[in-house]
């Protein structure tokens, strides 16, 4: 635990530190894990210079310049800012970013929508104004009936034109939406969809899929689709599609902590009480949560109850597109062992 505590805190520091943008920063005596897989380098120093590494070695070989801001880090790791693959960040989105900052998230996506001060906002980030974690949009994502927004475009030319304009509105990706919500929406067409992933093809950005049904995800990856925003829920999936996936360089984001989360509350688990853990904590569909008022809402019985009954019953909630979710996050994890034993993490695709 004080390990984890000691990678976090330094995540924290180092992200709001470079955003800021201040004075030369020097890191000393720290333990370094680069993320190649190669060991950890033990009595690292880091310098640091308007939001860049300028220098990297031994402690014994660096010499902080005149004037910097010194951080002895023994006893604690330096490790890549973690990316939020899969996120969802609201309109307010300065305290949400400060939050994923301290839990050493350096970038997040947000996988809904987007007021049009985005662009702004990006650029604010960009310059140096503004702490907290990066983010990335993908400012509007393209739904059944009856969600607006999402649902406004109704034929291929009319979501070309909407690419276009969310684009030039400051979206870092292309996102459809394809679920029946257990049967009760109508899905977007196979046309729709791959309208959009042309178009966006042609600004040269990367297009996601949010997707449920196994059927689906062969057909948005057969359109060209660069990301599945979530994994096969409905089934598990095979070693020939995992071979697809690896042949046309789609990434898929399993989100494994969503599918719990849905449930996982009911159960009580011994962390909710474990403050750090509640600190900032966001079910699926809330809105941010100070600490104390998130912590009391995670332990109180109609919140479990609410929790225990997803779990293995059939919700009315719009955003319970299945019997339970249970089952899903099963399937989720089998699909990841089923990538794991195709060799799918050694290779072009990438799962997170």
């Amino acid at each position: 635990m004080k390990t984890l505590s000691a990678v976090l805190s330094f995540a924290a520091i180092v992200s709001l530190a470079v955003n800021g943008f201040a004075q030369i920063t020097v890191l000393t005596h720290a333990t370094v894990i680069d993320g190649t897989g190669a060991a950890p380098q033990n009595d690292v120093s880091v310098v640091m210079e308007n939001g860049v590494i300028r220098d990297m070695g031994p402690s014994t070989k660096i010499t902080a310049p005149t004037g910097a801001a010194v951080m002895d880090l023994t006893g604690k790791f330096i490790v890549p800012g973690i990316i939020n693959a899969h996120g969802h960040v609201d309109a307010n989105r300065d305290p949400q970013l400060r939050q994923y900052a301290l839990y050493g998230v350096t970038t997040t996506t947000n996988m809904g929508f987007d007021p049009d001060d985005i662009a702004a906002f990006k650029a604010e980030q960009k310059r140096g104004n503004l702490r907290g974690a990066r983010i990335l949009t993908v400012k509007y994502r393209f739904m059944s009936e009856p969600f607006k927004p999402g649902s406004e475009y109704k034929t291929p030319d009319e979501a070309r034109a909407k690419v276009d304009e969310i684009v030039g509105k400051g979206a870092d990706f292309v996102k459809v939406w394809i679920d029946s919500q257990n049967g009760k929406l109508v899905k977007l067409s196979p046309e729709f969809c791959a309208a959009v992933i042309d178009q966006a093809r042609k600004h040269g950005k990367i297009t996601m899929a949010h997707v449920y049904e196994y059927a689906d995800a062969k057909m948005i990856v057969d359109k060209g689709v660069n990301i599945l925003a979530h994994n096969v829920r409905d089934q598990e999936i095979d070693a020939d599609f995992v071979a697809t996936l690896k042949r046309r360089n789609v990434s898929v984001i399993s989100t494994l902590a969503r599918e719990e989360g849905m449930f996982v509350y009911g159960e009580a688990p011994a962390w909710i009480d474990i403050r750090s853990s509640a600190r900032g904590c966001r079910q699926s569909g809330s809105r941010y949560s100070r600490p104390r008022s998130a912590k009391s809402r995670l332990r109180t019985p109609s919140w479990r109850e609410t929790s225990e009954l997803l779990k293995s019953t059939k919700s009315t909630s719009k955003n319970s597109p299945t019997p339970g979710f249970a089952s899903p996050l099963a399937r989720t994890a089998a699909a990841l062992r089923t990538a794991f034993s195709s060799g799918g993490f050694s290779s072009t695709a990438r799962w997170s």
